[in-house]
C-alpha cells in the first residue's frame, strides 16, 4: 500500500528525490566528448549531453536551456559537473544548480584554454570530491506528497488498454488520493478522447488549455502532410491485437486513472504542488515523452510494453510493466513487474495493485529497476526550430 512517507532524499529546494545521482551535464556539442570521458571516468554517474546548444534561437534556445536546467535540478540528483563551451554559459547552468543547494562543479572550455583533456582531468578530480558527499548522506521520511510519477505506454497491444495500463491508472489514483501527482503525456495519443477528458478538467481554464494543445499538435502533423489516423495503430499495435485508433487511445489513457485532472502543462514544464493528475503536451515518442515528464519533477516512471521496449530515463528508474504472458517470459531482464495473471484470468486485476505498490515503494526507497541495473537510461531533448 502506499504510505503517508517514503524514505528519500531531502532537498534545499523542492521535492526530495527517490535517488542521490551525480550527474555529469554536457551543455553542448563541444562539449559532450568530455563529458562522455567523464561519467566513464566517475562509475555510477549519470550522464546527460547535448549535441546542441549553440545556434539556437528563440523558443528553442530557451526551451534547450530549460531542459538542461531542469535535468541538472531534477530531486533525483544530488550534485552536478557542468561542462560548458564558455563562461556565459558555465554561470548561468552554475547559477540555477548553486540556488538550489546542490553541490555543483562547473567548468568551462575557454577558461582551460580549450584543452579538452585538461577539462576532463579537472572535472574528473572535482567529481570524486563531491561523489564522496553525496555517498556520506542518507535517506530519511519525507512525505509522500513529494512524490511526483509519471506514466508512459510503448509497443502497446492489446493487454496494454485491458490490463497493464488500467492498473497504473490504479495506481495514479491511489497516489493522488495520498496527496501525490501523478502526469501523463503523448498529446497526439489522446486522439478521440479528448471530450472524455476535458470532462475530467478540474476548470474550464484547463480544459480549454487541454484542446489548445491537443489542436496545436494536430496542425503540426497537418502542415507536414501527415494524417495520424492513417498507419495508427501501426502494424505492431495490430499485430498484439488493437484494431482501431479509438482503441488504442482509450486505453492509452486509462493510465492516467479516473480523478479530475488539475492541469494541463506544456511540455517540460514544472508540475506544480497542487496534488493530483496533471497531462503534458509532448510528442508521442517515448524518450522525449519520458524526458520532458522527467524534467518536470518526475521522480519515478511507470513504463507499460505489450512487445516489450528498453529505453529508460537516466534520473529516474523507469518501472517497466506488461500483462502479455509472452512478452513477459521473454523479456525477464526488462520487465520489472508482471501483470500477465490478470490478462489470463488467473486473478481480477485489482489483486495486482498491492503487489505493484509495494515494488514502486521499494524502488522509491533505493531498490533498483532492470533499466537501472543495465544502465539503459538516456534524456532526450526536443528540437523547436533550425539553428543558425
Amino acid at each position: 500500500m502506499i504510505g503517508a512517507e517514503f524514505q528519500g532524499f531531502a532537498r534545499t529546494a523542492g521535492a526530495a528525490g527517490v535517488r542521490n545521482h551525480l550527474l555529469v551535464l554536457g551543455t553542448c556539442g563541444l562539449n559532450a566528448s568530455g563529458a562522455r570521458k567523464v561519467a566513464a571516468l566517475l562509475p555510477g554517474c549519470r550522464l546527460v549531453a547535448s549535441p546542441y546548444g549553440r545556434g539556437q534561437v528563440g523558443e528553442d534556445k530557451l526551451f534547450h536551456q530549460h531542459m538542461l536546467t531542469g535535468f541538472a535540478c531534477h530531486p533525483n540528483v544530488g550534485g552536478v559537473i557542468i561542462l560548458a563551451p564558455d563562461k556565459v554559459a558555465r554561470d548561468f547552468y552554475a547559477e540555477a544548480v548553486e540556488s538550489t543547494g546542490r553541490f555543483c562543479c562547473a567548468l568551462s572550455l575557454q577558461e582551460c584554454d580549450e584543452d579538452g583533456e585538461l577539462i576532463v582531468e579537472t572535472a574528473v578530480k572535482q567529481g570524486l570530491q563531491i561523489q564522496k558527499s553525496l555517498n556520506a548522506q542518507q535517506r530519511q521520511s519525507v512525505p509522500v506528497s513529494d512524490l511526483i510519477v509519471a506514466a508512459e505506454c510503448g509497443h502497446s497491444d492489446a493487454s496494454s488498454g485491458i490490463i497493464a495500463n488500467p492498473l497504473v491508472g490504479a495506481y495514479a489514483d491511489a497516489l493522488t488520493s495520498k496527496g501525490g501527482r501523478f502526469v501523463i503525456s503523448e498529446t497526439l495519443e489522446w486522439t478521440g478522447t479528448v471530450d472524455a477528458l476535458t470532462a475530467r478538467c478540474a476548470t474550464g481554464e484547463i480544459a480549454t488549455q487541454l484542446e489548445k494543445m491537443y489542436a496545436a499538435r494536430h496542425r503540426i502533423a497537418a502542415s507536414a502532410g501527415i494524417d495520424i489516423t492513417l498507419g495508427n495503430p501501426g502494424p505492431q499495435n495490430h499485430a498484439g491485437g488493437l484494431t482501431t485508433l479509438e482503441e488504442k487511445s482509450f486505453g492509452a489513457v486509462m493510465k492516467g486513472g479516473t480523478g479530475p485532472i488539475v492541469g494541463a502543462l506544456e511540455q517540460g514544464r514544472s508540475i506544480p504542488e497542487v496534488p493530483g493528475l496533471y497531462l503534458m503536451d509532448t510528442p508521442t515518442l517515448s524518450p522525449e515523452s519520458i524526458s520532458s515528464m522527467v524534467v518536470a519533477g518526475a521522480q519515478i516512471v511507470l513504463f507499460t510494453t505489450g512487445h516489450g521496449n528498453p529505453y529508460g530515463s537516466a534520473l529516474a528508474p523507469t518501472v517497466k510493466i506488461t500483462a502479455n504472458p509472452k512478452s513477459a517470459t521473454r523479456l525477464p531482464r526488462q520487465i520489472d513487474f508482471d501483470a500477465s495473471r490478470a490478462f489470463m484470468g488467473e486473478v481480477p486485476l485489482i489483486d495486482l495493485l498491492p503487489p505493484m505498490q509495494d515494488l514502486i515503494n521499494e524502488i522509491a526507497n533505493g531498490a533498483h529497476t532492470w533499466s537501472e541495473k543495465l544502465d539503459e537510461g538516456e534524456e532526450f531533448i526536443s528540437r523547436q526550430f533550425p539553428s543558425i
